[in-house]
């Protein structure tokens, strides 16, 4: 009887354990796929498992969520040429695009294949909320030849990983909001007037922001912000929302602040200058807070 306990006790250690490791794991590689070929590329002489995605022969995934799914993309480059190549990677399920990435690379002297001298471009991430159910997701490229593809799946977090504020380099203004106990900093966009950062990445670009209503506006209000990198503009983003009845500005006090809206953007590898610009109303200010991951050692993938 004693045996069997110190058995069971032992099994039950072990399975603790073992969810400690796995909860841990952040990101899980995806490293085979029904009917699809792996492609071993050497990541700073290590090996990866990248599968090919071309404009003819899209990239089938079968997940189950809630869950999330990370791509990372590399572009095959031109043989012998120092090009960059731009191109567009999407996910799509049923016909609704769930994500995209339009981006550009050169190529990388970090990264090769075993057994050729052809170039890769540098990484570039994008990750995709999967929700509950069983899912079929499909990543299509546009405008280049091939794009090579590391997957991972993890699981929706239960809280938010560590993250650090960034300061802009310039910025119209800067506001505090207030919220319970919190006290946060935001910088203003107007239209015409954008908020610049110097991001180095990869990382994620997390913005929180708000849209300023007067005291005496009732209703939702629409607002359109665009981000660019470098001068060239990656995305858009559309919210609409309302007054806040829990935040406040503690230096704009004919101002209150929106409900929040979130936006996530996969940056690459290298130093970027990010732009955030508010379209429109025309106008209506903006604040927005800028995050990333907190930077942690670790092998590119």
């Amino acid at each position: 009887m004693r045996s069997a306990i110190l058995f069971i006790l032992t099994a039950a250690a072990a399975l603790s354990a073992r969810g400690s490791i796995v909860h841990a794991a952040r990101w899980e590689a995806i490293e085979s796929l029904p009917r699809q070929k792996p492609i071993t590329v050497l990541v700073q002489d290590k090996p990866r498992i990248y599968f090919r995605v071309t404009p003819q022969a899209p990239l089938v995934i079968s997940i189950d969520g809630p869950s999330r799914l990370r791509i990372v993309s590399r572009a095959e480059m031109p043989a012998g040429k120092n090009d960059v190549v731009s191109y567009r990677l999407r996910a799509i399920e049923g016909g609704t695009v769930l994500d995209q990435n339009d981006t550009e690379s050169s190529a990388s002297d970090r990264v090769r294949f075993p057994d050729s001298d052809r170039p890769l471009g540098k990484s570039r991430r994008m990750v995709v909320d999967i929700p509950a159910g069983k899912h079929q997701i499909s990543l299509e490229v546009e405008r280049a030849q091939a794009v090579l593809v590391r997957l991972f799946q993890g699981a929706p977090g239960r809280g938010e990983e560590p993250m650090v504020t960034l300061t802009p380099i310039d910025a119209p203004r800067s506001v505090t909001v207030t919220e319970g106990e919190k006290t946060i900093p935001y910088y203003t966009t107007f239209m015409g007037k954008p908020i610049r950062l110097r991001v180095v990445g990869p990382t994620t670009l997390d913005l929180t922001t708000r849209l300023d209503f007067d005291a005496t506006m009732r209703g939702e209000r629409r607002y359109r912000l665009v981000v660019s990198d470098q001068g060239r503009k990656v995305r858009e983003f559309d919210f609409k929302t309302t007054k806040s009845t829990t935040a406040a500005y503690t230096n704009l006090r004919d101002r209150v602040p929106s409900k929040f809206d979130r936006a996530r953007l996969e940056i690459g590898q290298g130093t970027h200058e990010i732009t955030i610009e508010l379209l429109r109303p025309p106008d209506a200010a903006c604040e927005v807070h800028a995050r990333i991951p907190q930077p942690t050692a670790g092998n590119e993938e």
